[in-house]
């Protein structure tokens, strides 16, 4: 599966990215395979990507001070995860591991450097999608963790991500 074809079905990008900031990501991300069992990223570490699963499956679980380390999603083909760090700088809020043999789009913040340069007005747009997202999975988690890390607003999504890219530029 092509890499442009993989960001046109990412809501975040196919709502916010012309056709042709579309193909420059594209150009600029890579598909990686993944073993079962491997871990793609660690709670608590930096970000500097997100990924697309193309096919396969991830699980992903949080640490929970009462709960202790819990699953919280299954993730397969067309689902994202690692967006939040990737756009805000923010630490990883969950481990996520291949539940089975993996292939993901990985999408850098070098990658999205370039489009936001040219167009900056893509992170108020961006910032946008990533609130209702994350609203999404408020509603999604019951946990003090998830509540915790979760319950951002937009307009601060929007801050962190142009204190983020700011750094780039």
């Amino acid at each position: 599966m092509e890499a442009r074809d993989v960001l046109e079905r990412i809501d975040l990008f196919k709502q916010v990215l012309t056709a042709r900031q579309l193909d420059d990501l594209a150009a600029k991300s890579r598909i990686v395979e993944m073993p079962e069992g491997m871990v793609l990223m660690a709670e608590g570490d930096f970000g500097s990507s997100m990924f697309a699963i193309i096919s396969g499956a991830l699980d992903v679980t949080v640490a929970g001070a009462r709960h202790g380390s819990r699953a919280v999603a299954h993730l397969g083909p067309g689902d994202i995860v690692g967006e939040m760090s990737l756009m805000t700088g923010a630490r990883r809020t969950a481990t996520v591991v291949s539940a089975e043999p993996t292939r993901v789009l990985e999408i850098t913040k070098v990658a999205l450097e370039g489009l936001i340069t040219r167009a900056p007005d893509l992170l108020d747009q961006l910032g946008v999608v990533l609130a209702q997202r994350r609203a999404e999975l408020d509603r999604i988690a019951d946990d003090e963790h998830a509540t915790r890390v979760l319950g951002v607003r937009t307009d601060e999504i929007i801050h962190a991500m142009r204190r983020f890219f700011s750094r780039a530029g």
